[in-house]
């Protein structure tokens, strides 16, 4: 999702979706050589396959979180990237976006299923204190409060392959606007244009932004609207919304109008084309889906965008094609959330996996994690933790438009390590 780059990994699970992204993977395999005797049995490890599953909003995320997970758990098993070693599929449990059925389904699939960790957990509702307690790693996007912590930490149980995305305690905000503000800024020739944002009345969309104000503001934006009327129930008429919008709070039209939720940005981009507005809306839904119905719109992506020719990218397609013919033509946000999660505990497996099999425990992965600097070359990252367990650490993002056939890069993928106090 993503008009503006910290938004899109931020929201709550409706307002998530949309924030855009595909993973690829990096060639190349490692192998451990272990025998499997002698290897202590673990949950969800019997010394030769490793079963995972993943969490989230199903109506939302699926099928692509499914396939994207699958994918890159084709090509592990497929190149015996740890020789000996294979990965299982256990599914994508719905969290109907409800704390207590997340907390039933993560405790389900821990004590039934016996899973090592859940892999992609793509849910606004990871229980932090049952998966912390068990020892369950979780690899997925950071929008949950699991993964993130007031400062840098090394023990939590949950990471993100964007890092925490929302953390109301940090003392700091990343610099997520700074992608937008160099495309606002040139289409407009201005050098403090002026913005609108739109959310909806839950706590999310609120702490969002709230958020946004800081690292727009930073960025060089001069934020002349909020707006939180919105339900985070269905809305039947997005005309209200719209017309807030396009007046901000100083009753003149902004330059940009960012939209920090999911589908909802659809049905106000809508109301707000037809009327003529001139101005950039920017949402996180990036998706070839969409491309006609976002015509003229822009996007803010956390990886490289899928229409762009890297080593990252491509590998990324055919790694779903290799799982399924032609998905690399459907490829879209929750594919690349899921890829991007899996690759991320694989490679924090294989730095487990270094003292051999026996080694190979979620403590141990944990451990692993909690340092590590993930990343796809040509893709998506760098994320560097344990800095990224406060706040997303480095920034990274691209800017996209539609034309109403395809999507253009028209502000390359980039990182930034700038800060903002709160």
């Amino acid at each position: 999702m993503g008009g503006t780059e910290m938004l899109t990994g931020r929201m709550r699970t409706r307002s998530v979706v949309g924030a855009v992204l595909v993973v690829g993977l990096i060639a190349g395999t490692f192998v451990v050589t272990a025998s499997n005797r002698g290897h202590a049995a673990a949950r969800g490890f019997d010394g030769t396959t490793i079963t995972v599953g993943g969490l989230g909003l199903a109506s939302n995320f699926l099928p692509g979180a499914s396939n994207g997970a699958q994918a890159r758990i084709k090509a592990f098993n497929d190149n015996n990237e740890i020789k000996g070693i294979k990965i299982k599929y256990d599914g994508f449990a719905d969290d109907a976006q409800s704390p207590a059925t997340a907390l039933s389904e993560v405790r389900r699939l821990v004590t039934q299923d016996s899973v090592f960790a859940i892999v992609p957990a793509l849910s606004q509702y990871v229980p932090g204190d049952f998966i912390t307690q068990q020892k369950v790693p979780v690899f997925g996007w950071g929008f949950s409060p699991a993964y993130c912590s007031p400062k840098p930490t090394t023990s939590g149980w949950a990471y993100g392959w964007s890092g925490c995305q929302n953390n109301p305690e940090a003392p700091v905000v990343p610099d997520g606007g700074k992608t937008s503000y160099a495309y606002v800024s040139k289409k407009t020739g201005k050098q403090h244009p002026t913005i609108t944002l739109v959310s909806n009345d839950s706590e999310g969309g609120k702490q969002g932004v709230e958020l946004a104000k800081i690292y727009l503001a930073g960025a060089g934006f001069e934020v002349t609207g909020t707006n939180n009327q919105m339900p985070a129930t269905a809305v039947a008429d997005y005309t209200p919304y719209a017309q807030a919008a396009m007046k901000g709070s100083d009753g003149k039209a902004p330059d940009a109008i960012l939209c920090i939720l999911s589908t909802d940005c659809l049905g106000l981009y809508d109301k707000i084309s037809a009327s003529g507005y001139q101005g950039t809306f920017m949402s996180p839904l990036y998706s070839d889906i969409l491309v006609k119905a976002l015509n003229g719109s822009a996007v803010s992506t956390l990886f490289v965008p899928f229409s762009q020719q890297t080593a990252g990218v491509e590998q990324l397609k055919q790694a779903l094609d290799a799982y399924q013919p032609g998905l690399s033509a459907k490829v879209d946000t929750p594919t690349f959330a899921a890829y991007a999660s899996m690759d991320m505990f694989i490679q924090a497996l294989k730095v487990a996996a270094k003292g051999g099999v026996s080694k190979i425990t979620p403590e141990a992965v944990q451990k692993a994690a909690s340092t590590m600097t993930w990343k796809i070359d040509g893709l998506a990252g760098p994320v560097i933790y344990p800095k990224a367990s406060q706040v997303s650490y480095p920034w990274c993002s691209a800017i996209s438009v539609s034309d109403g056939t395809k999507w253009t890069q028209v502000e390359a993928f980039s990182c930034s390590k700038k800060q903002f106090k709160k």
